[in-house]
């Protein structure tokens, strides 16, 4: 059995109207306003016409964006009005005893756009009729109106036509497209039929008919009723088809609409009761959206949205800290040793140089900036002895932790020799003696171009350095090709003593390095998950995606401060220290629109990386900072 649907539109596309599974055509100019009662009209809801923000954005491609709208014959599109006309007399326990009408008439009402401006009323009709449910936006309303109808009595036909009239006569809204649907089991009386559905059609409301059964006096009069306001006829026997035919009624006039985004071959878009919704793909710049609309006459109209997507931009966040009102690369006494690899590698060449000119030069530079309150000291290896001689002991502090020793540090960095082994185990043993006296931050940066080559494990001794609260940031100088597992060495001893490790390969990024290492380490939390990290001072700002995120310093003990930032905002914010209290400020300021697709990737690459991934802080042993703003 072909479903009515099928011949009803099949025989509109050569001329005809059918009154379906009963074999009668009749011409089109003698089903009066069939499809044709007024004017084409479509209308795009969403998306609008504005930039799409990052919400479209998955991972660095932009998603699809679902399209929806109305498209009517009937009235307007911005508002559609539909009364449910159901048949509740006691036929319906034989002819349909599963209850399928309810079923059909709530798979319409699911199958709608959800964001479309509707409203839904019920009347059901026996020998009387009943305003089941007023109209209502409430879609959830409608469903459980329509599960809870009964069924029992006669068939009133212009009663239950009258009562929708009623309603949407006091509660439909100016300019909508008016529709009632009304499906009935059986028949009544036609002069009554024809005088409510005169009344229908002067007020400019079109009545779908939908008739479960094979009464040919039932189906004259349903097709009477649907063809004198211009709507449609449908009938059906089996009433299990009542869910599907429901669900594809052209309540509106509508025979299909097709979506397309930058001339791209058109979809069908999914159509019931006049709306339509579709998915479409986009692209970062404009997408011109087109939806095409074609009547039940073949007539055809369209609606055209033009979004731009733009690239997410970016937030920057900047923190510094100030101590006793004087810059600070940390918030208390911090104690930083720099231990240099002067083993026999380090005469490789970089840019002409040897990789110990540019360190010494670098390191003279960075000791005569770095502030007076920074307790500094300078130990070496591979410095005293050959490498023929392989002296694993080969490691001494050349200038201690004090006062006024700048100087004395530049001397012995200008000292320098390549010559030996790289006892890194040892030297970091011996570095934690250094720190003995010190109960400060304390820190010990390693600079080096190679990894352990006296059999030590410098892995163990980073975490016994870590158990005693010293942390190492490693910084791999000169590289060039070395091995990943060599990469992967010096990176443990950095992960092992909860320190940095950031590989230089020239003078300036060896210079920002050291400056990082030395100053207080911050990291950047979104929920549990670091999602950035640097350092105070530092002259490169974090780029992120707006949000709220926690800022933590690896101070003693820890601070920590709730910001949120705004795209295309570049948030500096300071931590101050005064007699010993700790507040911050936040200053604010425009920032040039800066792509985010990079930061987007680092963040869920960091959110995705169990190494990286901390629990929360315990409150406590960090210290929150008052919420003071300047």
């Amino acid at each position: 059995m072909r479903n009515a649907l099928t011949l009803v539109f099949a025989c509109l596309l050569c001329g005809y109207a059918a009154s379906a599974e009963r074999g009668a055509l009749k011409p089109l100019a003698a089903v009066s306003g069939l499809g044709t009662s007024g004017e084409l009209k479509i209308e795009i809801h969403s998306p609008s016409a504005d930039l799409l923000s990052s919400d479209f954005f998955e991972g660095d491609l932009p998603a699809s964006v679902e399209v929806e709208g109305v498209a009517s014959t009937i009235g307007g599109v911005r508002f559609l009005d539909m009364m449910l006309v159901l048949d509740a007399s006691g036929s319906l326990r034989k002819t349909d005893p599963n209850d399928f009408r309810s079923m059909g008439a709530i798979e319409l009402v699911r199958s709608l756009s959800p964001k479309s401006d509707m409203q839904i009323g019920v009347v059901g009709f026996n020998t009387q009729s009943e305003l089941t449910l007023p109209l209502t936006s409430d879609r959830d309303e409608v469903v459980q109106a329509l599960a809870l109808m009964e069924r029992a009595g006669g068939t009133d036909l212009a009663a239950g036509i009258l009562a929708a009239l009623d309603e949407l006569e006091k509660n439909a809204r100016e300019g909508s497209s008016r529709v009632i649907v009304l499906f009935t089991d059986g028949q009544s009386s036609r002069n009554k039929a024809r005088d409510a559905t005169r009344k229908v059609r002067q007020r400019g409301i079109t009545i779908q008919t939908v008739l479960l059964g094979s009464s040919k006096s039932g189906a004259s009069i349903l097709e009477e009723i649907a063809y004198g306001t211009g709507g449609s006829f449908l009938q059906v026997t089996d009433p299990s088809k009542l869910p599907e035919a429901f669900v594809n009624l052209r309540t509106t006039g509508i025979e299909s609409v097709t979506l397309s985004v930058n001339g791209s071959p058109p979809v069908p878009a999914r159509l019931a009761a006049g709306t339509f919704t579709g998915t479409l793909p986009l692209v970062v710049g404009e997408n011109r959206i087109v939806a095409l609309a074609t009547s039940l006459d073949q007539r055809t109209k369209q609606s055209v949205v033009t979004v731009t997507v733009r690239d997410p931009s970016c937030a920057a966040l900047e923190v510094s800290a100030l101590n006793e009102g004087r810059p600070a690369l940390s918030l208390d006494e911090r104690a930083v040793e720099i231990l240099v690899d002067a083993s026999r590698s380090m005469w490789g060449q970089m840019n002409g140089q040897s990789k110990m000119a540019v360190a010494k030069e670098i390191l003279r530079d960075v000791s005569d900036w770095l502030p007076d309150d920074l307790n500094l000291a300078l130990r070496a290896y591979g410095n005293s002895s050959p490498s023929i001689a392989n002296d694993c002991t080969d490691s001494s502090l050349l200038v201690p932790f004090g006062e006024g020793n700048r100087e004395t540090i530049r001397y012995a960095i200008s000292n320098l020799q390549p010559l030996g082994q790289t006892p890194i185990a040892y030297a970091l043993s011996q570095a934690a003696g250094d720190f003995a006296a010190l109960h400060s931050e304390r820190v010990l940066v390693l600079v080096t171009d190679g990894i352990e080559s006296c059999g030590g494990d410098p892995v163990a001794v980073a975490r016994d350095l870590r158990e005693q609260g010293i942390t190492i940031h490693l910084i791999g100088f000169g590289l060039g090709n070395a091995a990943d597992a060599d990469m992967a060495s010096l990176q443990a001893i950095a992960n092992a003593s909860g320190g940095r490790f950031l590989a230089a390969s020239s003078a300036a990024e060896l210079k920002e390095a050291l400056a990082v290492t030395v100053a207080t380490r911050y990291r950047v939390f979104k929920g549990t998950s670091v999602v950035a990290e640097g350092a105070l001072g530092s002259v490169e700002p974090l780029l992120l995606p707006g949000g709220d995120y926690r800022v933590r310093l690896d101070s003693v003990p820890p601070v920590e401060v709730q910001i949120h930032l705004a795209p295309m905002e570049r948030l500096t914010l300071t931590l101050e220290k005064r007699a010993g209290a700790v507040s911050h400020s936040e200053r604010r300021h425009p920032l040039q629109y800066t792509s985010c697709k990079d930061a987007i990737a680092s963040f869920e690459r960091l959110q995705d990386s169990e190494e990286l991934t901390l629990a929360i802080p315990n409150a406590t042993t960090a210290l929150s900072v008052d919420s003071a703003r300047r």
